[in-house]
């Protein structure tokens, strides 16, 4: 007798690195495992040798799962999952080097608020990461999340999750999808534009004062010319949104910090130095990346800033709006 074989072709991955992964391969941990997935090796392999005092953990996997991979219910266990591993299995105390931005399931908002109110007053929690939906930023759906974070004193962290413009209902970019990992890596701080220009004219600052905004890994090169264009049409359009009370560039240097990477260095340093003069040293909180392919190392990156301008992106910025 004959049996029909049905062979089935290992499926590939939409945006794959050109390298074969985004993890950098010389971070591997001493067993072979990747990059990013012990803790004392973490603290040996980069936080010690470039003398980080504190680093903050922001896993992309449940943001991914909350985003787009998982629906309302399974998304809010895996957030769960996720945050109590990290807290428990890696014993973070909020004395070690190590702190954690929890992952909260935006689906369904109330869940979202529930697991901040579960974990807020572990010492280990420093924000937030709020993984968008293709809904914008400044929209009434995530207000019970930015609620129960303003109340408890926590800033809101939105980092990319990896399904931005691969999977619906992720966020996407403009005019179609990418068609390349190059192409879509270039695009993805049009998404941080989009959901900053939300959260100013949806009046999200003035609902909730004193809660900060922190944009990971969007890079920051595209804020000024963003800033003059919110101003300007701010001055002449402002009848139509009679709840935004202030320009948005105050509400920005108010509420609002960008990570220094992916750090984007023109041909003339001179070039980049004016242009964070211009945007302002506060506005700016250096991070890593570690341990993927484009991290950034905090004795290269701008080391052409005076010392009190990089002690205020590497350290005093984050004090000041974290839980650290």
């Amino acid at each position: 007798k004959s049996a029909e074989v049905v062979t089935v072709a290992p499926l590939t991955l939409r945006f794959e690195h050109p390298n074969g992964s985004a993890l950098r391969s010389d971070a591997k941990t001493p067993d072979g495992g990747p990059g990013g997935s012990d803790p004392a090796y973490i603290k040996s392999d980069f936080l010690d040798p470039n003398g980080v005092e504190i680093g903050v953990l922001n896993c992309l996997q449940p943001g991914a799962m909350a985003a787009a991979l998982a629906g309302p219910e399974e998304s809010a266990v895996l957030c769960s999952a996720f945050n109590d591993f990290f807290l428990d299995n890696w014993k973070l105390t909020g004395n070690g080097p190590l702190r954690l931005a929890i992952s909260v399931p935006v689906q369904n908002p109330e869940a979202g608020a529930a697991e901040i109110r579960r974990l807020a007053s572990n010492p280990a929690v420093a924000a937030v990461s709020l993984p968008m939906l293709n809904i914008r930023m400044g929209n009434r759906h995530y207000d019970p999340i930015y609620a129960e974070a303003h109340r408890h004193g926590l800033p809101i962290m939105n980092h990319l999750t990896g399904a931005d413009s691969v999977y619906y209902g992720a966020p996407h970019t403009a005019v179609g999808w990418p068609e390349s990992y190059i192409e879509r890596y270039v695009s993805l701080s049009q998404i941080g534009e989009a959901s900053l220009t939300s959260l100013v004219f949806n009046g999200t600052f003035e609902k909730f004062p004193g809660l900060k905004f922190l944009y990971v890994e969007y890079g920051f090169n595209w804020l000024l010319p963003l800033l003059w264009r919110m101003d300007r049409t701010w001055r002449s359009l402002r009848h139509e949104t009679p709840w935004v009370k202030k320009s948005p560039i105050d509400y920005i240097h108010d509420n609002v910090r960008l990570s220094t990477q992916p750090l984007d260095e023109p041909q003339r340093t001179e070039d980049l130095h004016t242009l964070v003069k211009l945007l302002g040293y506060d506005l700016l909180m250096f991070s890593s990346d570690y341990p993927h392919w484009d991290n950034d190392m905090p004795a290269q990156s701008l080391a052409f800033l005076p010392e009190e301008a990089r002690r205020m992106i590497f350290r005093e910025n984050a004090l000041k709006v974290m839980r650290l």
